[in-house]
Parts: C-alpha cells; structure tokens; sequence
C-alpha cells in the first residue's frame, strides 16, 4: 500500500523515498583537447495529468496500449531512472524495484509547467531533469540520446526531442536542473511550455517515428496500439 504524505507544495504517495539520481558523463574540453567526462545526475519527470477532448475526456496516461496503460509502459521502460509521476495513479502500474513517487500538481489540472514544478520538489540533487509526457507510450527509448546530447554539449541548457514535422518537444527533453528550476520559480499554473522554455540553448536530437507518438485522438491511439503488437 502507497502511503500519503503532505509534502507541503504537493501531496504526495512515495513508493520509494531515498531517490538516488542516475549518473551519466557530462564532456568537458581537457587542456590538450581531450574530452573529459564529469557526472552528471539525472532524473524524470512524468506529467500524467492530462486529459483529451478528442478522447471523451478520457484521462491520456491511463489508456491501455498493448498489455498496460502508457503511464505503466513509461514506468517500466525508465526505471532505471528516480521517477517522479505527477497526476493519477493507474492500478496496473507495477512499482516493485523502481524508484518512484507520485505526486499532484498545484492547483491540481494546471498544465504540464505546473507538473514539472511539482515534480522538481522530489528531485533536488540532480544535475538534469528529463521530461517526458504521459501520453508518449514509446517515448522512454530516446531518453539516454537527450541525455547523451546534453552531456556532450556544455553550453546547451536542454536537449530538445525534435519530431517528424521538425518541431521541438519540450515534454521530451532533458533539462539542465539549475535552468528549469530557475524558469520555474514562480507560479506555473497556466503557463505553457514553450512561454517557459522561452530563449534557452537548446541542441536538437531526431526521434524515431514510434518515439514521437503521442495518443491525442483515436487515430492515434489505434495506431499506437497497431505498434505495441508489432512490439
């Protein structure tokens, strides 16, 4: 059973408290040249909290694609990650051996800038922060690429998922913890991600025409479950 505390900002079920964030290279010019390869800390944040018109006002993360809902395939798929899923809970998520807490937003429903603010109240000891939304079912595979793109780019604040239309994704990006955190202080609520990601230094990494999937509509989601039996 997920125990409830209040956590002050949020409300929060921890399934596991002591977060030990993933460490990955950062490159750093040596004297001579070389590369040189400093640690970086990394976490990820899943806003969940939304729901879709097109979808009957269905809640997006809890829809089943092939054998789970999306928000229990992103769980699985980047548990080797200290997890931080802000919205609802689907009952079939399985959190033995992951490293995940659930929490709310603040107010509950106020977009996905919110959701991340949420989420950095759990992750204080990273160096980046990946965001990845809730209704990307085959999203998590592009995660070491993000964060492999900003440990090679010292200068970038976030490496941006860029999909099929050549359009950068700021909710499958890794993020410098600092910038985010530093965008984020004040209120959230309403605030859309690209007002918040507004002028950062950004490297661009292509997604793969399953990663870039995110279940808006019908369409989408049969064609996403179509991918999840070829899988």
């Amino acid at each position: 059973m997920v125990a409830f505390t209040d956590c002050g900002v949020v409300r929060c079920g921890v399934t596991m408290v002591d977060m030990e964030p993933v460490v990955a290279p950062e490159a750093q010019p040596a004297a001579d040249g070389r590369t040189l390869h400093q640690p970086l800390s990394v976490g990820v944040v899943i806003p969940t909290g939304g729901t879709a018109r097109r979808l009957g006002g269905l809640l997006k993360p809890a829809l089943q694609v092939g054998d789970r809902s999306i928000v229990a395939r992103l769980v699985a798929d980047l548990r080797a990650f200290p997890l931080v899923v802000v919205g609802p809970r689907p009952e079939d998520v399985v959190t033995d051996r992951v490293d995940v807490t659930w929490c709310t937003e603040d107010p509950p429903g106020g977009g996905p800038a919110a959701a991340l603010a949420a989420g950095l109240v759990h992750l204080t000891a990273v160096d980046v922060v990946v965001a990845i939304a809730g209704d990307q079912p085959f999203a998590a595979s592009a995660v070491p690429r993000l964060i492999e793109a900003l440990a090679a780019n010292p200068g970038a604040d976030v490496a941006w998922g860029v999909d099929a239309d050549d359009r950068d994704q700021p909710l499958l990006a890794a993020y410098r913890a600092d910038v985010l955190r530093s965008r984020l202080d004040e209120p959230s609520g309403g605030r859309s991600m690209r007002q918040v990601t507004a002028g950062l230094r950004g490297v661009r990494v292509r997604l793969s025409a399953l990663e870039g999937i995110d279940v808006d509509d019908p369409a989408d989601l049969a064609s996403a479950r179509d991918q999840a039996r070829g899988i």
